[in-house]
């Protein structure tokens, strides 16, 4: 009896633990087909994406939905469901470190989410600069914390996703950000 107690308890442990936002690793091209594969079985994801001006070879020019952070997805999702995700079409594993998985915060979400909607050019950056880190004090992305970082003669504030060795990055005014 008090076995069956103690796993009455373990399974509800699991139920009322919070939902993550994890990342999952994907076969290359195939981040809007598990996108639209994971809506349908009722999943939070956010796919990051961007339109970029492409010309090609015939110098026909086309606005293209290209995905920010290719072979990557983000879900949001209890760790107990991540076993039967793993197992989707076209799902290569979850990100882990220290062989845990990989959490990414909210706040950066948000802040990746925010910087979407701002109409600039968002670029990411893999090639990982040191930078001094900031706060930025005014503006939509208010609270944000981030590195500030000088490129091709701009300043731009960037969130770091460690887990995937990648910086989101955009323009940003010096008068907008203090130093942490």
């Amino acid at each position: 009896m008090a076995q069956k107690n103690i796993r009455n308890s373990q399974i509800s442990k699991k139920l009322k633990q919070e939902k993550q936002w994890y990342v999952f690793y994907l076969c290359p091209r195939a981040e809007k087909r598990v996108r639209n594969d994971l809506v349908k079985r009722d999943y939070e994801v956010f796919l990051p994406t961007v339109k970029t001006l492409k010309v090609w070879k015939n110098r026909q020019k086309k606005m293209i939905e290209e995905t920010l952070f290719p072979g990557y997805i983000f879900v949001y999702t209890n760790d107990y469901e991540l076993y039967n995700i793993n197992r989707c079409n076209r799902v290569v594993t979850y990100i882990k470190s220290s062989g845990k998985p990989s959490i990414i915060p909210l706040k950066d979400i948000e802040g990746i989410k925010k910087m979407l909607e701002f109409g600039q050019d968002v670029c990411v950056d893999n090639s990982f600069k040191e930078g001094e880190m900031v706060r930025i004090i005014h503006g939509p992305l208010i609270g944000h914390e981030g590195i500030l970082v000088k490129q091709k003669g701009k300043n731009r504030f960037g969130i770091q996703l460690k887990e995937i060795n990648q910086t989101v990055l955009i323009d940003i005014s010096t008068n907008l950000i203090e130093k942490k």
